[in-house]
């Protein structure tokens, strides 16, 4: 890997999409993972984040204003993971005032994957739907969408024999014709891929945003029973 160039050399990302801390610190082409070891769900608080955070700048030996750039892998995902997240680098950045890039956590996730071929990432997103991305190493075929699962079908097409998928959790239907492909690369190296291919495309840095948006991608349950109140 190699870290972005001029002064954005000191890259903090963070990931809890998947209901579990993935956290990286890029310095100077040097990378620092966190370790997630047997977190729970309910680990995605900013009592389990800043620690894991303030963790990995002490292995990078850095402070926080030592930090250039923050990313985020901003959904979709778990609800609560993002919005915890998002907070919490919300939180950091209220002083620092550094540039924040939002990653896909669905091209994490195919990252993970280490295919060379084009897959799908097929994540459950409750209610009957899930998020669905299409990924080539990558690189996005299209955008990030939530959708039925009656409707993920029609997706394979007859040049993937079997269709590739990967995925976090367990789909909640079986997949005829569809090849799941084991998710490999550790969450929290993919993540520092993610950041570094991210800053890599940057052209403009003072016009990123300071403050993270989550992508939900679908409504809350909240959401869900005051539309249908």
């Amino acid at each position: 890997m190699t870290a972005a160039s001029g002064q954005h050399r000191h890259i903090l990302a963070l990931d809890t999409a998947g209901g579990r801390i993935a956290a990286c610190i890029i310095s100077d082409g040097e990378c620092y993972f966190h370790q997630s070891g047997g977190e729970s769900a309910g680990a995605t608080r900013s009592t389990t984040i800043i620690p894991a955070l303030q963790g990995l700048l002490e292995q990078a030996c850095l402070s926080w204003r030592q930090l250039d750039v923050l990313a985020l892998g901003a959904g979709p995902g778990s609800f609560t993971g993002l919005r915890v997240a998002a907070a919490t680098l919300a939180g950091v950045n209220a002083a620092l005032q550094l540039p924040l890039i939002q990653l896909s956590s669905l091209a994490i996730t195919a990252r993970q994957a280490d295919s060379s071929e084009q897959i799908r990432v097929l994540e459950d997103a409750r209610a009957g739907e899930l998020f669905y991305g299409c990924y080539r190493q990558g690189e996005a075929v299209q955008a990030d969408c939530c959708m039925r699962w009656s409707q993920v079908e029609k997706y394979r097409s007859e040049s993937d024999h079997p269709g590739l998928f990967c995925a976090l959790n367990e789909p909640p239907i079986a997949l005829e014709g569809w090849r799941r492909v084991a998710l490999s690369m550790p969450r929290s190296q993919a993540l520092a891929i993610a950041a570094l291919a991210a800053c890599g495309k940057v052209k403009a840095w003072g016009r990123l945003p300071h403050y993270p948006s989550p992508n939900y991608l679908q409504p809350s349950q909240a959401e869900r029973g005051a539309h249908h109140g």
